[in-house]
């Protein structure tokens, strides 16, 4: 039986309530994995795969940054985006890269509009990634 109760939301969706052994997060410091019994912490998350462990079963999230917060075996995310590898549209994806790589390499990195940008790279990035593309 699983361990940890996940609950993935938007502020559109609640995107999943699942069971696991395992998760694993893209924190803005460095990706981490959360087991049974955790210790009670607050993570912010950049986009990136999130990883859910059940037996040997992994369901991957392209997520676009967030908060992921521990707590008594239970793993609250707050994701900006989040969608499950079969709810990626591939074409939409890679237009999206494009885009924003074309838009973020006209910029200066002084530019106020610099991290709004690669934010997206970084989104889309993730997206074609847990797509497998």
């Amino acid at each position: 039986m699983a361990d940890l109760t996940l609950e993935i939301v938007t502020p559109e969706r609640r995107v999943a309530t699942l069971q696991a052994d395992e998760v694993r997060a893209p924190g803005v410091l460095g990706g981490f994995g959360i087991r049974k019994d955790h210790t009670p912490f607050m993570s912010q998350l950049q986009s990136g795969r999130l990883t859910v462990v059940d037996g040997a079963r992994e369901v991957h999230y392209a997520i676009g940054g967030g908060f992921l917060q521990v707590a008594d075996n239970k793993v609250m995310v707050l994701a900006d985006s989040a969608e499950e590898r079969e709810e990626i549209d591939v074409e939409r994806a890679k237009r999206a890269f494009a885009e924003a790589t074309e838009r973020l390499r006209s910029l200066a990195e002084g530019d106020e509009n610099h991290p709004v940008e690669a934010a997206r790279v970084r989104r889309a990035t993730a997206r074609l990634e847990v797509a497998g593309r």
